[in-house]
């Protein structure tokens, strides 16, 4: 239980640096998304203990529509995408990574206002004190268009624009050499 609660508090630590939420009282007439604890053992190749990975995610799946939220699509690569890149790369002999960014949907700023009832074992104040969300969480419904609009919008500063065939593929053409950046969902290659 030790190595739970542990997992636990560097989630939650985690979500207090990024700002997540303000505690805020709840406003009348508003019934506050409720969260849960999820926890994954995550192992290494050869089977063994890795880490105890806890994450505390929103039960989206009680989000109206219209009222919640109002978009949900996200892109991500197609198929087809991802055997041409790698085609790509093997004609070209191009090196290939892979990156995964952690907590990615905390990057995602929310469009709506969303308050959520606060993480169990980490309650402040009186029982109507609910978090007032400022960033997308694991579990709501937008929370995958919030983080795709934030990476693109990064991007695209950074000079990778969308390219024109699958909006999940990031072009960036630099001293007479080409890029890519395909994006499913926090995945990248």
């Amino acid at each position: 239980s030790d190595l739970w609660q542990t997992a636990m508090d560097e989630e939650f630590k985690s979500l207090l640096e990024n700002q997540t939420w303000d505690l805020v009282e709840c406003p009348p007439g508003v019934k506050p998304v409720p969260m849960k604890w999820v926890y994954k053992i995550k192992r290494n190749a050869d089977g063994s203990v890795e880490r105890f990975k806890a994450r505390l995610v929103a039960k989206g799946f009680l989000q109206k529509q219209g009222v919640d939220f109002e978009e949900v699509y996200a892109p991500v690569s197609k198929q087809t995408t991802v055997r041409a890149l790698l085609a790509v790369c093997a004609e070209k002999d191009l090196e290939l990574e892979q990156l995964d960014v952690k907590t990615a949907f905390l990057n995602g700023h929310l469009e709506e206002e969303i308050y959520m009832q606060q993480a169990q074992g980490y309650e402040e104040g009186e029982k109507s004190v609910v978090c007032k969300l400022k960033r997308a969480i694991y579990g709501l419904r937008q929370a995958p268009r919030a983080w795709y609009l934030r990476l693109k919008e990064e991007m695209e500063k950074l000079g990778w624009p969308v390219s024109g065939a699958d909006p999940a593929l990031f072009i960036r053409r630099e001293d007479g050499g080409v890029f890519y950046a395909l994006v499913y969902v926090d995945d990248i290659l």
